[in-house]
């Protein structure tokens, strides 16, 4: 009887084996690669919402230190004849002339009217504006009669890219 003893190398991978194991490492890496998109997406997002924030921030700031008297002196020139009434203007990406609010009070810096390249870039000018961003005020009379002396500002800062974003902030004014 003649026995052959055939040995078989199982050192190596097969062409099938190495198909399969590279479709799984493209899938898993077209995974990583979405969630890399979807990081970046959000992290625009934020920065925008960062901007909006501090447009709206720093609108209320300047109501607050104009108070109940500059707010009424500034009525006319913001196109409101009595309250309630609403105010808009856009801030746009690009430095342009100053919003007359700047004109009227020297309550904060010109930021709220110029975009550009943020505060902290080489050549600073603005907020860092990528796209208009659109304020709206709205004035109204406080409900209770006892409180004269106060005013309601609601500040809504809307911007479009993918969709319609509201910020929207709600200011008590006194004197």
């Amino acid at each position: 009887m003649n026995k052959n003893i055939v040995k078989i190398n199982n050192k190596g991978a097969s062409l099938l084996e190495v198909m399969i194991a590279m479709v799984i490492l493209t899938v898993g890496f077209l995974g990583v690669m979405a969630l890399a998109v979807a990081l970046t997406n959000n992290n625009a997002t934020a920065g925008k919402i960062n901007t909006a924030t501090t447009i709206a921030q720093a609108q209320v700031s300047q109501l607050n230190c104009l108070g109940v008297t500059g707010v009424n002196n500034n009525l006319a020139t913001w196109g409101i004849a009595a309250l309630p009434g609403t105010y808009t203007y856009t801030v746009y990406p690009a430095v342009l002339i100053p919003d007359t609010r700047n004109q009227v009070t020297s309550c904060i810096n010109q930021a709220l009217a110029v975009g550009g390249p943020p505060p902290d870039s080489p050549s600073p000018t603005g907020l860092g504006v990528t796209l208009p961003y659109h304020v709206t005020i709205k004035f109204s009379n406080n409900p209770n009669p006892a409180s004269t002396t106060v005013i309601n500002a609601q500040v809504e800062v809307s911007w479009q890219d993918t969709g319609q974003h509201v910020i929207v902030m709600n200011d008590l004014i006194s004197s």
